[in-house]
């Protein structure tokens, strides 16, 4: 299994610069990649990426602001990885971290996962008491403390881990921010996949954070929930409420002192006792006990009145959730246009995505990508249930030859392995269009444009034209096919006119230069459009 770390970040480079070196420490001894996601920053951490190109395999990406969770999904489309490990910039990394969760992986795989967070003696005295409260079994925060069993475990994306094929089926995260871990955890449930608490996986969780920025950002937490409840009605809990209930009753119980009962505030004084009193034996620090303290009213006041006011307006009033906390939503871009580029065997259609993609414009190839698809286990494994396991060399990989032969010729079986196949690579293609979005069109590169029905999702169409005889020569020279081969393939697939006819843009590849110049033409012409 190979792991591919992604990290976004946003104008923290010395956060970057303390995980990245937490990283070069692993005591894992098989390969990893970094994937480090600058999120549109003013204060970039290039320079540091830069320092660590001789210790880590790492990679640096830099893109338009569009939050945290949109930059995970870039950076998971852009990993190497089948398995992707997420951190919060502000992280710090024990070394045993990897070994860890490569040995939980092998013993007790499962799709998603989340760890717990810790702090180290280094943290200041906020930063741990924070730290208490978002953590410790007497708080909201036992659960991302470790320190309760659950059967839906909803990781939290500072220590994260999700499988390339979970990343692909969900589609990754959303724009709603905070919330988008707990979004992403309910999506999986929904498509049947697991999400598990890897207790022994920790990190120490910095939180570069004051007490005015807690505040705010509980509070968020309390207005996010409620969002989800009814976006996921199924996966809702009566335990949401209490901090809500928590603070209505604190109140209450204020109000009680005016006729000299007592004992409801009786009991949060001792509540607050024993939070001290805990804090200040685990930290050894009677000041982080008493910031302790602060930390967790804050966290109930917070989080309980961003959950009633949110219920509020989300549950009865039925405001829609962009709409009543647009600071929760990262806005989309315009969306980028899709260019089809197509053209039938040995017109020369990739060598002309390849000049499109020498302007500057990202181009998909589809082809090449549906050969990666098709050497994925479960893909193999429907192929084989539909066409027969002699398609398999002695190795169990997929012949690919062998099954072109058996399909091109029989428009009934290549359809059905179009079936297999297609539904994935679209997939694929929607993330992939998902990570370039900062591009106004992207080009995407196929054969069979109109065969699969993709030209309805195109805003224009290229095809890409050359005499039969100069087609069958080149993939001759190309493949080592005999001209009869060659002509059956042809055979299967559209005619140029029938393509011509419903294309936007044509460009006949006889000579390099004049279909460059061709090529050019288009490009300003998509530009200005």
């Amino acid at each position: 299994m190979f792991f591919s770390i992604i990290v976004p970040v946003y104008n923290r480079p010395e956060e970057i610069l303390e995980l990245l070196e937490s990283i070069a420490k692993f005591t894992f001894d098989e390969a990893f990649e970094v994937v480090i996601v600058e999120d549109g920053s003013t204060v970039n951490c290039k320079d540091v990426v830069e320092t660590f190109l001789s210790k880590l395999q790492i990679s640096y990406y830099f893109k338009q602001n569009s939050g945290p969770g949109d930059s995970r999904n870039f950076g998971m489309l852009k990993a190497k990885g089948d398995y992707f490990i997420i951190f919060d910039s502000d992280c710090i990394i024990p070394q045993d971290y990897l070994t860890n969760v490569s040995n939980q992986l092998k013993t007790n795989y499962v799709d998603c996962f989340g760890g717990p967070d810790k702090a180290l003696s280094t943290f200041s005295n906020v930063q741990k008491a924070i730290n208490f409260a978002m953590t410790s079994f007497l708080t909201t925060g036992g659960i991302r403390g470790g320190t309760e069993t659950v059967t839906k475990f909803q990781p939290r994306s500072f220590n994260m881990g999700i499988s390339k094929k979970a990343f692909i089926a969900s589609k990754g995260f959303g724009l709603i921010h905070p919330g988008e871990d707990p979004d992403l955890a309910m999506r999986l449930w929904k498509l049947g996949l697991e999400t598990k608490l890897f207790k022994d996986c920790a990190v120490f969780h910095k939180r570069r954070i004051d007490w005015n920025k807690f505040s705010v950002q509980v509070s968020k937490f309390g207005k996010a929930r409620p969002i989800l409840n009814s976006w996921y009605p199924e996966y809702t809990k009566l335990t949401f409420w209490f901090p809500t209930v928590f603070i209505s009753g604190f109140v209450i119980s204020i109000g009680f002192l005016l006729i000299q009962f007592y004992l409801p505030f009786g009991l949060y004084v001792v509540y607050f006792l024993l939070i001290f009193v805990t804090s200040t034996i685990e930290s050894k620090s009677v000041l982080i006990g008493l910031y302790s303290v602060k930390a967790v009213f804050i966290q109930f006041l917070g989080y309980g009145s961003g959950f009633l006011k949110s219920f509020v307006l989300i549950s009865i009033l039925n405001k829609k959730p962009e709409v009543a906390f647009p600071e929760l939503f990262f806005k989309k871009h315009s969306r980028t246009k899709i260019i089809g580029l197509t053209g039938g065997i040995g017109s020369g259609k990739t060598t002309v995505a390849q000049m499109f993609q020498d302007f500057g414009i990202p181009v998909y190839f589809s082809d090449i990508e549906a050969k990666k698809i098709m050497e994925q286990p479960e893909i193999i494994k429907k192929i084989v249930a539909e066409f027969g396991s002699e398609l398999l060399d002695d190795n169990a990989m997929l012949q690919r030859k062998k099954l072109a032969a058996l399909v091109f010729s029989n428009p009934e079986k290549l359809q059905k392995l179009n079936a297999i196949v297609h539904p994935e690579v679209k997939k694929h293609f929607d993330l992939w269009v998902e990570s370039n979005n900062e591009f106004p069109y992207i080009i995407k590169e196929t054969a069979i444009l109109f065969e699969s029905g993709s030209n309805v999702f195109c805003d224009k169409i290229i095809s890409v034209t050359a005499p039969l005889s100069i087609r069958i020569e080149r993939v001759v020279e190309r493949d080592g096919s005999t001209k009869e081969q060659v002509l059956e393939r042809i055979a299967s697939q559209l005619t140029d006119n029938e393509r011509v006819e419903k294309s936007d843009f044509v460009i006949e590849n006889l000579n390099i230069e004049q279909t460059k110049i061709n090529v050019e033409t288009i490009v300003r012409k998509l530009s200005i459009k």
